[in-house]
């Protein structure tokens, strides 16, 4: 017997269902929710039965599915966060097909983020999410200029940056690694520019882009803190249309538009860093054109949808970013005991992201919505040098070339079904099922060297890792009653390594409870398994991490949260008030020994680390937000502890995570002074971050012997190096963190479009914020404590011209 794909199995079963109880008395309505300008889906638009309870969401692809009993006739409503509202009458005892189109806000001539408080509450079970609207995050003061994704969820509570001028998110005692990015629905690993400063998402490609920091729904797995949920425009379908624009930071160019009869459109989007031409010219004059640095970064991303059928779409994407810092030395010449010595260096470090997928959607029937996806993913990180030296003297007969470098990365396969089914509007049912193959390089050095006399070449390190896993999870959005709604869950993953497996099944539930007509009481469980760590060796914020898999010898990471919150709308002022408490337990973490480092070591990484490390955070979270009229913005706060254990560290006590950060607060204030001119301003204080300081130190007696060519040192040389004697780690606190931004972005329609200018400052006060502390000595010869700052005051400007 022939296996029936996929798609026709779930529609006899699930379709089959749908069309009895279609004859039963019950109609469907389904249809999209789309941006009335761009034909732009909306990801998450309400679409409710007007003066009643009954309603639904729209899925990741913008289809919505509502099956009512049959009625003369039925008014049907829409919301979404930014648009005006609409509505439709339809004839209510036969299934329809109806496709709204919502107009944007901003076609008011101010700023007025409205949203899905229009529909009932308790319909939206979700938790811990936080959405802003792409118009209103490029309205924030920015770094430079330049709009960002990332920083603009660094203003919410329980998320945080972690040091001065970090892109990273460290969401709720969480790190980095253990933030789910996927860039449509595809996992991407590193997502910052500029050592951290800037992420790879350029704004003006993006369409929706929502922060889950937990009560995580069953669809999502394979991280332990968050999902980032980033979506790319399917590209305008009504015209031509773009944007570019230049600022201090980077170059920016768009283009979006219909390909034929409205039934294919494309996008195509890209950026360039513009530090370069900077940094060079600064780095040659001021070492008097002897060394040349340049950084340089890019990303770029093309998506073209095609609308096969009525029922069918196809998706096509690519992503491409990358970062270059490079440090080039011109030839030298100096004076050596045995004549002349002549030698250049140089040192480059490259690392980026490259990400393709195929999506196919289907509405399998007017209650089933299918989506497959075949997808790669992949990080790389090269870091070499070079160095070339040539006796010069007349009689020399001495050289030497070598070089060396270090890479590692991380690439991933991926196939994944998900299925959306709407039987009734109490049930909305999600399945599916994901299979990954993951080829992990944790870190491989290499150096050569030539000599007059003698050659060496030599590879060693942490070679290639496979590793698989495969997940299936079913989660079902149920509402019980006009005031009891939940989602309910479970996702079960096995993954393979090395002749080894592990296996956990994960329950999540969510559970809403309304009181009164706008207050809401909200509790969530959620228990979480990760098979991938990030090491990091240094806090630089470039990527001098290793991403590994869980292996034999390391243990997958595992994490359970629990949260608690109450929300409450006052519809009369545009205001949102929510709390919400939290605790969340970390299990098998790794870090690396003492004094360990990846480069220039054939030790195995696993020797490296140490395992079987605890987490504790727990957190008290507050968020006052205004989303209606000229004068809009948000006040977060947040009270929490964040610490960590591990048995071979710190004498197996407890101690702070670097991060913890007691309190954290955030302003944001946004003035729409007129129809095109908004003024904006941002606030943010912090805790200093914990850190471990020497508290005494001691001399060491050691040898000094030859360096090469370059050496003039006697072998039998001795000489003293100071030792330093640390206590409890993570003890000592910097300065308390925080930092004003101002902007203003000025609109003015031209021809055939509009132009924007943004000005602004970040840190407009100069507060000099600890980037990070260390001893050095004074002019009387004593020891001092220093700390280090990184910006004062930076003015921003950039133009945009938009057609």
């Amino acid at each position: 017997m022939r296996r029936l794909p996929i798609y026709l199995t779930a529609s006899l079963l699930l379709g089959g269902a749908a069309t009895g109880r279609a004859q039963g008395g019950r109609v469907t309505f389904s249809g999209t929710v789309r941006d009335a300008q761009t034909g732009e889906k909306l990801l998450g638009a309400a679409v409710y039965v007007a003066g009643g309870q009954l309603g639904t969401t729209t899925n990741a692809a913008g289809f919505y599915s509502l099956t009512l009993p049959a009625q003369d006739s039925v008014r049907l409503l829409a919301s979404y966060l930014g648009y005006q509202r609409a509505s439709r009458t339809l004839p209510g005892r036969a299934t329809a097909a109806y496709a709204f189109a919502l107009t944007p806000d901003n076609q008011l001539g101010e700023v007025q983020v409205t949203g899905s408080q229009d529909a009932p509450l308790e319909r939206r079970v979700e938790m811990s999410t936080v959405q802003i609207p792409i118009a209103q995050l490029r309205q924030l003061p920015a770094l430079l200029g330049e709009p960002d994704v990332l920083r603009a969820f660094q203003l919410m509570p329980g998320v945080q940056a972690g040091r001065e001028g970090s892109g990273a998110l460290y969401v709720r005692g969480g790190s980095p690694d253990q933030n789910l990015t996927l860039l449509d629905d595809v996992p991407i690993y590193y997502v910052s520019h500029i050592g951290g400063f800037l992420s790879v998402f350029d704004a003006n490609a993006i369409s929706d882009v929502r922060l889950i920091k937990g009560g995580f729904p069953a669809r999502y797995g394979g991280r332990l803190s968050s999902v980032l949920d980033v979506r790319l425009k399917e590209g305008n379908h009504q015209k031509l249309s773009g944007n570019a624009g230049v600022g201090v930071l980077a170059t920016h160019f768009s283009l979006e538009g219909p390909l034929k009869n409205g039934k294919t459109t494309f996008l195509v989007s890209a950026r360039r860093g513009n530090l370069d031409l900077f940094t060079r010219a600064a780095s040659s004059l001021s070492s008097k054109g002897n060394s040349v640095v340049g950084y340089s970064f890019y990303d770029a991303s093309i998506k073209i949808s095609h609308q096969l059928t009525a029922k069918d779409q196809l998706f096509a994407a690519v992503y491409l970013g990358g970062d270059r810092l490079f440090i080039t030395q011109k030839p030298q010449t100096i004076a050596i005991p045995q004549g002349n010595l002549r030698y250049q260096s140089a040192s480059d470090l490259r690392y980026g992201n490259a990400l393709a997928s195929l999506r196919w959607n289907r509405q399998l029937t007017p209650q089933l919505f299918g989506s497959l996806t075949l997808a790669g993913t992949r990080f790389r990180y090269e870091n070499g040098q070079t160095y070339h030296a040539q006796d010069s003297s007349p009689a020399a007969t001495r050289s030497e070339d070598s070089e060396a470098g270090f890479s590692s990365g991380v690439m991933d396969g991926q196939l994944k079904a998900d299925f959306d089914y709407y039987p009734s509007p109490v049930h909305h049912f999600r399945f599916g099922a994901t299979a990954i193959h993951h080829v992990f390089t944790p870190g491989v050095n290499f150096f050569t060297t030539r000599t007059s006399t003698a050659a060496a070449d030599t590879t060693f390190g942490s070679q290639r890792v496979a590793a698989q896993e495969v997940a299936v999870y079913g989660e079902d959005e149920i509402r019980f009653n006009a005031r009891l709604s939940a989602n309910l869950g479970l996702r079960a993953v096995r993954y393979f390594v090395d002749g080894q497996s592990f296996g956990s099944v994960q329950p999540r539930a969510l559970v809403t409870y309304l009181v009164g007509e706008h207050t809401a009481v909200k509790a969530s469980y959620a228990s979480m398994q990760q098979y991938l760590h990030l090491l990091s060796n240094n806090g630089a914020g470039l990527p001098t991490d290793l991403w590994v898999p869980a292996t034999r010898r390391v243990a997958p990471q595992r994490a359970q949260q629990l949260a608690l919150g109450v929300a409450h709308s006052i519809p009369a002022w545009g205001l949102e008030v929510s709390v919400e408490a939290f605790q969340k337990s970390l299990r098998d973490l790794i870090e690396f020994r003492e004094g360990a480092t990846f480069y220039n070591s054939s030790q195995d990484w696993q020797d490296k680390v140490v395992t079987g490390g605890q987490g504790r955070v727990r957190g008290l979270e507050f968020l006052v937000q205004k989303k209606t009229g000229r004068f809009t913005g948000w006040v977060g706060y947040t009270l929490a502890q964040n610490e960590r254990q591990f048995d071979q560290l710190n004498q197996s006590n407890w101690y702070p995570y670097k991060y913890d950060r007691r309190h954290d607060a955030s302003v944001v204030l946004i003035y729409a002074l007129r129809p095109r001119i908004t003024l904006s301003a941002t606030w943010v204080y912090g805790t200093g971050n914990a850190l471990t300081l020497a508290e005494g130190n001691y001399n060491v007696v050691e040898q000094s012997y030859g360096q090469g060519l370059r050496s003039n040192v006697a072998p039998d040389r001795y000489f003293y190096r100071e030792a330093e004697i640390y206590g409890t780690k993570n003890s000592y606190r910097m300065r308390a963190y925080h930092r004003l931004d101002i902007g203003a972005t000025f609109t003015k329609p031209v021809r055939h479009g509009e132009r924007i200018w943004r000005l602004g400052a970040y840190n407009a006060y100069g507060r000099h914020n600890p980037y990070y502390l260390y001893y050095s000595t004074d002019s009387k010869g004593q020891k001092q404590l220093y700390q280090l700052s990184l910006f004062t005051v930076m003015p921003a400007i950039s133009y945009e011209r938009s057609f």
